[in-house]
């Protein structure tokens, strides 16, 4: 075995790398979790804006889901865990949240939980030889800072928060990242008062994918295309990637409201075939000819379609709503994580908050009706808050620091193997 060969990293078992542009100057390292839908679909966005960008073409991007592919038991099944507690009602994961969203809590378990990540996540870093380092998952930062201080790693660590305004302790524990990218001046604040220098953290808004953008023809051509009615006005009704919470309870009893007001129904169940499968059973109380979908990927052709969102509070929907100037009502939130989404959209006066079957009736009522004003107002808001280049900035930032770690420290890229 020759000397190249024997400094050659092992391949970590069970790492799956995806990765782009086989001959590049510089290695960008993706890491996230499937945890929801929205930190792939960040990380996605931010990598799509990047291959646009003059570096793009220089650039190799590597993406992982770092608990699946580096994680063993039990740390690997308790994150996998997460889409099915948000199925079971009432579910545990918010008691989960708050027990675990302190300061030295989190450090306490982020430490109990190292050995069983940080070898295959060692030789991840050793396989990828990144350069820059974007972490999508507030789970992540500690122990990507850990194994990279291990192998005395030049790389720069980013961390994209991807929640609006209430941000768990293990986004911001230890001040792991070099540099944070949070979505909202809330954000930022939280984040200073945490202890993080201002000139690090850097509100460039949430990255969402592109294709999220008001409606380019009238609504009538937007819902022909979909197959809806073009003359009935439409409410698309969303409950995150993984479709749990209380919309198989919530849609039965608003099902009244949604046929005296005529209005046709989209529902997108996510990965909840159990949902969908429910919902179809019961179509012929949810109005005429509904839809019942299940995941998707032209959530962006439905928004233009629709004239209310009907969703629980995740900021990926929030931001691609505003992003569509569709009007948002929440129907629900997870305790912890998305309770600050909340005041975020009232503030903007993207949408309302209605937290019960009565709520959203009301909210209904007022806004569908022909000719409302509220509904008006709402979508002008919604476009008014709405940051659809985030992801373009993000990457812009991205590439910016690239620039000057060449520069500042005389670092090169590295080869990607």
């Amino acid at each position: 075995m020759g000397q190249a060969e024997a400094r050659a990293p092992r391949r970590a078992k069970n790492v799956k790398v995806h990765s782009s542009k086989q001959s590049a100057e510089a290695s960008f390292l993706f890491l996230y979790s499937d945890t929801g839908g929205g930190h792939r679909a960040a990380a996605s966005a931010i990598d799509e804006a990047l291959s646009s960008t003059s570096e793009g073409a220089r650039i190799r991007s590597h993406h992982v889901d770092a608990f699946a592919a580096c994680g063993v038991f039990p740390l690997r099944e308790g994150v996998a865990s997460y889409g099915a507690m948000l199925k079971v009602q009432p579910s545990p994961y918010p008691a989960i949240y708050h027990l675990t969203n302190g300061q030295t809590r989190y450090r306490v378990i982020s430490e109990l939980g190292l050995p069983f990540i940080r070898r295959n996540l060692r030789r991840m870093l050793e396989m990828t030889k990144p350069d820059v380092i974007v972490s999508v998952h507030p789970l992540i930062n500690s122990y990507a800072r850990t194994v990279m201080s291990a192998l005395d790693s030049h790389a720069t660590l980013v961390t994209v928060i991807t929640d609006l305004v209430t941000i768990h302790h293990s986004w911001t524990s230890g001040a792991a990242a070099d540099e944070y990218v949070v979505p909202t001046p809330e954000a930022r604040a939280l984040c200073i008062a945490r202890g993080i220098a201002p000139e690090h953290v850097h509100d460039l808004g949430l990255p969402i994918r592109s294709g999220f953008h008001p409606r380019t023809a009238d609504a009538a051509t937007a819902k022909s295309d979909l197959g809806l009615d073009p003359k009935r006005r439409t409410l698309l009704v969303m409950a995150g990637g993984e479709g749990g919470g209380k919309l198989k309870k919530l849609l039965p009893e608003i099902a009244d409201t949604v046929r005296a007001l005529g209005v046709q129904l989209v529902v997108v169940a996510g990965r909840n075939s159990a949902l969908r499968k429910r919902l179809l059973e019961i179509t012929d109380r949810l109005g005429d000819a509904p839809q019942i979908l299940g995941f998707i990927d032209n959530v962006a052709d439905y928004m233009r379609a629709a004239d209310v969102l009907l969703s629980k509070a995740g900021p990926g929907a929030i931001a691609e709503a505003f992003a569509c100037g569709l009007p948002i009502v929440l129907f629900e939130y997870i305790s912890g994580q998305e309770r600050g989404n909340l005041d975020f959209v009232a503030a903007r006066g993207g949408g309302v908050v209605a937290l019960s079957a009565d709520a959203v009736a009301s909210a209904l009522q007022r806004l569908m009706r022909p000719g409302s004003p509220e509904l008006a107002a709402m979508r002008e808001r919604a476009l008014a808050a709405a940051r659809p280049h985030a992801a373009r900035d993000i990457a812009r930032f991205l590439t910016g620091l690239l620039a000057r770690r060449r520069q500042v420290s005389g670092v090169a890229p590295t080869s990607s193997p």
